[in-house]
């Protein structure tokens, strides 16, 4: 199994969840005022090596919600693929369980939100898919 609970990097009710790359200033900050049981993974790297996948997964235990996320400089072509390979990697063991995409990017390049694999994420997803630039912030 690749998602234990002695793998997880926040305690289990922890109050703020931050998923940050060292050295960069992208980051995805959730709040769990209401205590939920958490998990938080970093994938890509530590528990997912020797291939590209999204940075970390953040799971709610007690609301069965799964997020993917990943930070990204600015090229979102490598983005979607990632988030994609995260799922895989992490479907059979999340069974039931909802699941949520995130992009934090440096910045924006207007093209790459027109690309045809872009576009059918977003389609696909719908408002389970959010991306912004340098900082994101929502509440579990």
């Amino acid at each position: 199994m690749l998602l234990t609970e002695d793998k997880s990097q926040c305690e289990k009710q922890q109050k703020i969840i931050v998923s940050k790359d060292s050295h960069t200033p992208r980051e995805h900050r959730a709040s769990n005022p209401k205590r939920y049981f958490v998990r938080q993974y970093k994938l890509d790297g530590d528990l997912v090596k020797n291939e590209k996948c999204c940075d970390f997964l953040l799971i709610n235990d007690s609301l069965k919600d799964a997020f993917f996320i990943e930070l990204k400089g600015c090229n979102m072509d490598e983005a979607i693929p990632q988030l994609q390979k995260g799922l895989q990697k992490c479907q059979a063991e999340l069974c039931g369980y909802t699941f949520y995409f995130r992009i934090v990017v440096s910045r924006v390049c207007t093209h790459n939100l027109q690309k045809n694999a872009f576009r059918k994420f977003k389609a696909m997803y719908g408002n389970k898919f959010k991306y912004t630039t340098a900082k994101m912030e929502e509440t579990l």
